[in-house]
């Protein structure tokens, strides 16, 4: 639980909500340049977002930062209006902000919540849990953790009912829990419970406790299978094969293949499944203090990379069709060393900000590195000033003579390739700008074309079907 974020909520509540308000959110952070007298260095902030809903039901929203500097606000369509003091900043924080609107943010009811569960569980007041140190939150917490969950079936001293009774009381007293439903999918036919080889209605808890029975563990994490008739029983198919001090590098992606992102594991297990080789599930904690999970497959020949997907919990949405189909039989696990290949050459080109398209394995995806050294480097405020960008646009547009959908999309293609580079630095090179969107229109007329044979042909009781690039 981290209080000081939820007491800058408060305070922020508190100073600028108004008569509409409806909630306020804890977004993330960003990074923007800042002048100091040390010269231009990169500032994080956090960024929380304040939510009022007017009488006629249009939404509005208003960003600031964790010094309570309002930033800019968001009209009921979605565009967003940087605050005075931050129209002139570089795209990179603008780009940023807006990437963060989009996502979903933790409520303060969510964390007032959480806060309440940790007051209820150690038997003390919300105000005393803000009160504590992290150090003895953390003790109050083992003291009242008692009793133990124990997943034995050898335990003589106690019945059947007597036992699930203790260990419920047990999982209740556990604050840091997370909740999988098993019937997700997350390849393009199997279900997690399929993977795990549970039967169908069942959930799998991850907990991070002490107070777990003859735990195994190096680590203070550990799974258990809720059945369907509310019954536990140890997580047995789930072997522990790395720990705090994992060599493992394991990459995951978020739920809609827009970010990927190497990962800080804290626990990684194998799979002993009845269906997929060398499947890993992978655990940590979040920003948040929430556990975040990952399920994939570890590389058969080095037992070392990984390449996994968020897993949804109670704190986190479902992966899109385009991620499961990533992870689906005709990919899988033979598919890691290519990932890894392709991620690191964007690594060893400078790209920090990789999509799935950057990390499939296929180099007919994502944006290609050209030779540089005879370029010369060109500003980003001049990309996109109007004369170059007309210019630009139209001699990428000659290149494809005859097509439609580049002449109606390659504007904004451009622009948005211009503005991710603007992200990373204030310069680029203007030949591998302009590579890059024709790489980007290529792939998309082919995703374009596919996408609409695949939707029309889709099975019609898919519900969570959802096309790539549907226009």
């Amino acid at each position: 639980m981290d209080k000081s974020l939820y007491e800058t909520m408060q305070e922020i509540l508190e100073k600028k909500k108004s008569d509409f308000t409806k909630d306020i959110e804890f977004l993330g952070s960003i990074t923007s340049n800042e002048n100091t007298s040390t010269g231009n260095v990169g500032v994080t902030k956090d960024i929380f977002m304040i939510i009022d809903e007017m009488p006629d039901g249009n939404i509005f929203k208003k960003f600031y930062d964790n010094d309570k500097n309002f930033i800019a606000g968001c009209d009921k369509d979605g565009k967003i209006y940087p605050a005075d003091a931050f129209a002139a900043s570089d795209l990179s924080f603008l780009g940023q902000l807006e990437n963060l609107s989009k996502g979903n943010g933790i409520s303060l009811a969510e964390m007032d919540n959480h806060l309440d569960k940790i007051a209820k569980a150690i038997g003390v007041s919300k105000k005393d849990v803000l009160a504590m140190s992290e150090i003895d939150l953390e003790q109050k917490v083992q003291e009242k953790s008692s009793p133990q969950l124990s997943l034995s079936e050898d335990d003589e001293e106690k019945s059947r009912e007597e036992q699930t009774k203790s260990n419920k009381d047990a999982l209740d007293n556990i604050s840091s829990k997370q909740v999988v439903k098993l019937d997700n999918k997350v390849d393009d036919k199997h279900t997690l419970g399929d993977v795990l080889g549970v039967p169908a209605g069942a959930k799998l808890i991850a907990v991070y406790s002490d107070s777990i029975a003859n735990n195994k563990n190096t680590t203070k994490f550990s799974f258990i299978i809720q059945n369907a008739d509310g019954s536990l029983t140890p997580a047995d198919m789930l072997e522990q094969v790395g720990g705090k001090e994992s060599d493992k590098s394991v990459y995951e992606t978020n739920r809609d293949g827009s970010e990927v992102d190497k990962q800080s594991v804290k626990s990684s297990y194998a799979i002993n499944s009845p269906i997929v080789e060398n499947g890993i599930l992978t655990a940590r904690i979040g920003s948040m203090g929430y556990i975040e999970l990952g399920y994939g497959q570890i590389d058969r020949t080095s037992n070392k990379d990984a390449f996994t997907q968020s897993l949804e919990t109670e704190h986190s949405r479902y992966t899109t069709y385009e991620v499961r189909e990533e992870f689906s039989s005709k990919n899988g696990i033979d598919n890691i060393p290519e990932n890894m290949e392709e991620i690191r050459s964007h690594e060893k080109a400078g790209c920090s900000n990789l999509s799935l398209d950057e990390a499939d394995g296929n180099r007919n995806t994502g944006h290609s590195h050209y030779d540089t050294k005879s370029s010369t480097p060109i500003s980003i405020n001049q990309m996109l000033s109007p004369d170059v960008v007309t210019m630009n646009v139209q001699e990428i547009i000659n290149e494809f003579p005859s097509n439609n959908y580049v002449r109606n999309n390659a504007l904004q293609v451009y622009l948005s390739v211009v503005r991710e580079h603007g992200e990373n630095s204030n310069v680029c090179i203007k030949e591998n700008i302009k590579a890059e969107v024709v790489s980007r229109l290529v792939n998309e007329i082919g995703n374009n074309e596919a996408n609409e044979h695949a939707y029309d042909n889709a099975n019609e009781h898919d519900d969570d079907y959802i096309p790539m690039h549907k226009h």
